[in-house]
């Protein structure tokens, strides 16, 4: 299990409509929490390697909060 931080990028992308929230653990993203007209949604990447990714729980429900906040900040269509 890692016990690496995950850390959070808001990004524009150009191939999304609305913004984006990326999941990163060290240089790899993970996920990305993206704003689409029904809500949020996210997409999971596996690691680099194909391998699939082993995290703690809380830390990944905390950064999915955090995402979700942070999102919620910029575009007040984001409902708790």
């Amino acid at each position: 299990m890692s016990d690496q931080n995950i850390e959070l990028l808001i990004a524009s992308p150009p191939d999304r409509d609305f913004l984006t929230c990326e999941l990163s653990v060290g240089d790899e993203v993970m996920a990305e929490v993206r704003i689409e007209p029904i809500g949020l949604a996210i997409e999971i990447y596996p690691k680099s390697g194909g391998q699939a990714w082993d995290i703690p729980y809380d830390g990944l429900m905390d950064a999915l909060v955090k995402a979700k906040t942070i999102l919620s900040e910029v575009d007040t269509s984001v409902k708790y």
